[in-house]
This record gives C-alpha cells, sequence and structure tokens, in this order.
C-alpha cells in the first residue's frame, strides 16, 4: 500500500475541510441567519421583550386600521411566541399561543421593495416555524419543518429574511402542529404596498379566525382576535371610498362574508390585483381557508348601523349560544352606533333537531308535560317485572339452579362492564377538557365521586351483609338476602337511566325520550331475571317478594326520570353509577362462590356467556335508540 506524499496529505484534508465546511453551511441554512450582537443583546433584555409587546398591544388597540409603514429600506420585527390570557368572548378567556402578546399578532404593514427581516423567539412549551404565506421567499426562509428548516425548538430562536416583491395582502402563521397551534392564536397579516396604491380614504383589516375551545371542532370565532360583541366596527363618513382586506385563518372553516346596505367589488385575490373588467359587484363573499380578498365599496347607503357577518350561520355563535362570532358592522360616524345592541334584543341557540353533539343530545322541540315523563318513567321501571317471575319457579333441578345463576353472573358482568363505562365517560370528558385548557378542579371532583362511589358500593354491602351470614350460619348470603342486593346494585344503576330519560323528554328530543324508554325496558327484563335467579335456585318465593324486590330494582328508574326532567348533574350521575358498580362487584362475587358449590362447571360457563350476551344484545337495542 502506498504511502501518501506531503503534497497528497494536505489535498485530502483539503477536501475534507471543504465538505466540513459545506455540511455546516446546510446546516446554518436549517438553522437560519445568524444574530447580531444587537438582536442577541435584545433578545436578552426583558425591557426590550415589554417594550415589543407594547407596541403589538398599541396596534392591536388600533385594529381594524393598520399601523403606518416605519422608516428605512430594512424592517426589523421581533415575534416573541408565548403563551397568553387573551378575552376570546365575553366571560370567555383563553390561555391563547399569540406573537408578542396579541391575536392576530403585529401586523407587518411594509413598502414594497423593503427588506424584512423578523427574529422569531420561541417561549412557547412546543416547537413552532412561521410561514409566509403567498410571499415569495427563499425555500430555506418558508418555514415548513424537515423541508426547509428545523423547527424552532422552545428558548431557541430563528431569523427570518427575505424582500417584499410583490404587494398585496399575505398572511403569517404557524407550521408546527398547524391543527393545534393556529386556532390558539398564531397568526397575523402582511401588507405590502405598492409604490403608488390606489387611493382609499380607509385601508382597513379584517382577520377571519377559529378558536376551539373546549372543543375538538371549531367552535369560537372572531375577527381581529375578537368575537362578538367584542367586536369594532369600520367606521366611514357618507361618499367615503373604503378598503377592507380579508383573511380566513380559521384551521377548517369557509366564511361567507355579507354586507348589508352596500354592494362591493373585490379588487384582490391572494395578493393579485384583478383587473378592472374583470371585477365582479357582489354582496355576499365566500373565503375559503388560507384566503384572501380584497374588497372596496362606497359609503353610499343611508348612514347608520349595517351589519357585517358571515352567513354561515353557526359561524354567529359562542359556543352553541348567540349572537357571536363574526358579526361586525360599517358603522357612520354621523349615526348612533348600534352594533352592540344585537346582543341583548335577538338571541340564538344551538339548532333543533337531527342529533347530538359533544354537549349533549340537541333540542327536537317543546319539552314534553311533567305528567307523561312521569307516567313513562314508570312504565320504563315496571319492565323489570317482566323478567322476575322466574323467582316463583319451584322443584328446579341441580343442573338448573347452576345454569339460572350462571346466566344471572353473566348479565351482572355485563351489567358491571356497562356501568363501569358509563361512569367513566364524564371523568374521561372532564380529563379532555383539561387538556384543552379547562381548570382542573372538575375532573379531580368527578374522580373523587367515582372513586368514592365505587368504595362506597362495595363496602356497604360488605358491612350490611354480615348479620344476614350470621344469621344464616352460612358461608354466603340466604337467597333472599342476596336477590335484594342485586336488586338495590340495579336500582342504582336504573336511577341514571331514568336521569336520561328525563334529559331527552325536558330538552324536547321526543323521539330520543321514547326510543330510551324501550330499550332500557328490554334492558330491565334481563336486569329482572339476574334478580330472580337466586331464587328459583332456592325453590321460589311467592308474589309479595317478587311485587318488593320489583319496586328496589325498577322504582329508582321512575325517581331519576323525575330528577333528570327538572336538572341534569355529571356529579350525581357519576355518584349513583358508581355505587351501583361497586353493589355488583361483591353480588357477584358471592353468586360465583355458590356456583362453585354447586357444581356443573361446563354448563355453568355456557350460562354466563349466554348471561353476558343477553345483556349486550339488549344494550345494542340502547345504542340504536342513541343512548
Amino acid at each position: 500500500m502506498k504511502r501518501l506524499s506531503g503534497a497528497g496529505l494536505v489535498g485530502w484534508l483539503a477536501i475534507a475541510l471543504l465538505l466540513f465546511c459545506r455540511v455546516c453551511a446546510a446546516a446554518d441554512e436549517r438553522s437560519g441567519l445568524p444574530l447580531t450582537a444587537q438582536e442577541s443583546a435584545h433578545i436578552a433584555d426583558p425591557a426590550w421583550r415589554q417594550q415589543t409587546e407594547a407596541i403589538a398591544q398599541s396596534d392591536f388597540n388600533a385594529l381594524p386600521d393598520m399601523p403606518r409603514v416605519g422608516p428605512g429600506r430594512l424592517k426589523t420585527y421581533y415575534l416573541y411566541a408565548e403563551v397568553a390570557p387573551w378575552l376570546v368572548a365575553p366571560g370567555v378567556t383563553q390561555q391563547a399561543w399569540t406573537y408578542d402578546g396579541t391575536v392576530p399578532g403585529p401586523t407587518i404593514h411594509v413598502h414594497q421593495g423593503d427588506r424584512v427581516r423578523v427574529i422569531l423567539i420561541n417561549r412557547l412549551p412546543e416547537p413552532t416555524t412561521i410561514h409566509w404565506h403567498g410571499l415569495e421567499v427563499d425555500a430555506d426562509m418558508d418555514g415548513v419543518p424537515g423541508m426547509s428548516q428545523d423547527a424552532v425548538a422552545p428558548g431557541q430562536s430563528f431569523v427570518y429574511e427575505f424582500t417584499a416583491s410583490s404587494p398585496g395582502t399575505y398572511i403569517y402563521h404557524t407550521h408546527f402542529d398547524d391543527l393545534n397551534q393556529l386556532d390558539r392564536g398564531l397568526y397575523g397579516a402582511v401588507v405590502v404596498d405598492p409604490p403608488k396604491p390606489e387611493p382609499f380614504d380607509h385601508d382597513y383589516l379584517m382577520v377571519l379566525s377559529s378558536w376551539r375551545i373546549l372543543s375538538d371542532a371549531e367552535n369560537y370565532f372572531s375577527i381581529n382576535g375578537k368575537s362578538y360583541p367584542l367586536t369594532k366596527p369600520f367606521l366611514v363618513r357618507s361618499g367615503q371610498n373604503i378598503r377592507i382586506r380579508e383573511i380566513n385563518i380559521s384551521g377548517t372553516e369557509f366564511h361567507t362574508m355579507h354586507l348589508h346596505g352596500h354592494r362591493f367589488q373585490v379588487i384582490a385575490m391572494d395578493g393579485q390585483p384583478v383587473p378592472i373588467a374583470a371585477r365582479q359587484t357582489m354582496v355576499t363573499l365566500l373565503i375559503g381557508p388560507g384566503e384572501t380578498r380584497d374588497i372596496a365599496f362606497v359609503a353610499n347607503a343611508k348612514p347608520g348601523t349595517w351589519m357585517f357577518h358571515c352567513h354561515v350561520l353557526d359561524h354567529l355563535m359562542n359556543g352553541s349560544v348567540g349572537p357571536g362570532g363574526l358579526i361586525t358592522a360599517v358603522q357612520y360616524e354621523n349615526a348612533p352606533n348600534r352594533l352592540v345592541s344585537m346582543a341583548s334584543q335577538d338571541s340564538m341557540a344551538a339548532a333543533a333537531g337531527g342529533g347530538g353533539d359533544e354537549d349533549g343530545p340537541a333540542a327536537g322541540g317543546p319539552p314534553m308535560s311533567p305528567i307523561t315523563v312521569y307516567i313513562l318513567g314508570a312504565i320504563a321501571g315496571l319492565t323489570i317485572f317482566f323478567g322476575l317471575p322466574f323467582a316463583a319457579l319451584r322443584r328446579v333441578s341441580p343442573k338448573g339452579i347452576a345454569f339460572l345463576n350462571a346466566i344471572a353472573i353473566g348479565i351482572l358482568f355485563f351489567l358491571l362492564f356497562d356501568i363501569l363505562r358509563q361512569a367513566s365517560n364524564p371523568v374521561e370528558s372532564a380529563l379532555h377538557d383539561v387538556a384543552l385548557g379547562a381548570p382542573r378542579g372538575a375532573f379531580f371532583g368527578l374522580l373523587a365521586v367515582y372513586l368514592a362511589g365505587l368504595g362506597a358500593g362495595l363496602l356497604s354491602l360488605v358491612f350490611l351483609s354480615r348479620p344476614m351470614l350470621a344469621k344464616s350460619g352460612a358461608g354466603a348470603p340466604p337467597a333472599l338476602a342476596l336477590a335484594t342486593m342485586i336488586a338495590a346494585g340495579i336500582g342504582l344503576h336504573n336511577f341514571s337511566e331514568g336521569l336520561a330519560i328525563g334529559q331527552s323528554a325536558a330538552t324536547g328530543a321526543i323521539q330520543l325520550a321514547l326510543l330510551l324508554i324501550i330499550g332500557f325496558g328490554l334492558h330491565n327484563m334481563t336486569e329482572g331475571f339476574g334478580i330472580a335467579a337466586p331464587l328459583a335456585a332456592s325453590g321460589g318465593t311467592n308474589v309479595r317478594t317478587i311485587v318488593r324486590l320489583g319496586l328496589i330494582g325498577g322504582g329508582p328508574t321512575f325517581l331519576g326520570t323525575i330528577v333528570g326532567y327538572r336538572f341534569v348533574s355529571p356529579v350525581l350521575s357519576v355518584l349513583f353509577l358508581s355505587l351501583a358498580a361497586g353493589a355488583i362487584i361483591y353480588v357477584i362475587s358471592e353468586m360465583t362462590k355458590a356456583g362453585a358449590k354447586i357444581g356443573f362447571k361446563e354448563l355453568a360457563t355456557f350460562g354466563v356467556f349466554l348471561g353476558f350476551a343477553a345483556g349486550l344484545g339488549t344494550d345494542l337495542i340502547l345504542s340504536a335508540a342513541g343512548a
């Protein structure tokens, strides 16, 4: 093997150094441009951050007017991506993800040909980037993680720089974890003025955006960061020429913006001017997510307050009530301002019929009368008696006793599974709300009720059964005592079923209420068999006992219907379901002991399966009913 000469070694070292420099250069491209010494000092200075936020707040307060274009050809902006409280609607404050503490972030207003330098400082709990939507930038400035840069980690910064070469209305926004970060507030407008702009008396900005407030879907909508009635009007005088730059930065929603009393023309689309010959006169504009539209009109209507709103009607809601959301007005300066008057003189509610949403079943009309509700609740509770006659069976063979006992265990196993699932739903929903920004108190409160109810239901039967065991002298409770325990556990569960019936009737969802009654009735029949099985295995019982057990197991359905018709409480529902679960756990253990003593293992196993299948079948009917 030949040794390298001195010259050859130097050559190889030069190649290696060149490759190293290229790798470093590529890494630098993905990590942004370097900060100057002054910029580094500013980032480290808390006073500079406070000053930046104060300027941003001042610019926000001026909206829908835009800030003036600053002096010089190099425009430098500091954007602190940070969490800050933000009042979206009256009484609704979000921990928003903001640029410099405002939503939308500061408007970047520059002249065509200006050099724009933006320093992003990430103070968020996760990485982020900025995408320059519609602007002509280099690939390494485009803000797409993985494609054009590495995402900016918490505590890090990134310098973007580009020339504002094309005049128009554009957007800047996060491009990391978009569905989450965008609807939390990480967006702003970029306006590039041409050397000779069209003359307008007012050049306004309208940023349309959405929020997910304790919801997986966009359920609050804002204009320049605020939902009606916190929105601000567009002030005009008679005869003025008005331009409004509309931006839709909602994550998923299209908007149809309708202006009362005026006709307008779209003069620019996505930053590009529309030729005069191609301009269309309109009163309603469809604008999709990520689109910008500049409209122009003459203030030639009779002076007053002229509504300007989205015509997608659920976008006029704050959650499930309205008016709210995307409502503002063109307000003539010499006329009384009545923008907020609509909030006290109009009312909107979630649309009726067609099912429910994450807030519960939708209303379908006027509520049922109380007498009708009470009668139907009583019918649902009395259906438990269809399964109870099995308790009167006499002279059942040992095989029959084993089979009946096993079927009852199977029914109770399914009932336990079903009850725990229902009791967990409000707890899991509260935990999900915490992830969306709700206070933790509701979740921990429901969790405490869940665990306390489960423990109380289990331990109460343990202590109550002690006198029965001592009296019988056996290792298991007498058949009547066991049947009574089963009836008590089922009764607690049926109270929660009654709550569902009462709630549906009260909200006017009559079809749902009737289906629930039918479904719960079939469900109660199998529960009645579960109560009857221990008595049938012991040689039967009399009618009086059957009636008493039916009232213990089915009566709470009627009581729950009355309570549910008056008010709905997740705490109450979780409490009764968890009490029922605890009681049924104890009963299953006692019945399993009794079954082991009887024998016929194979037959009993099939009986457990059959009982579970019967419970599942009636539950599927409930699901089909919409419960």
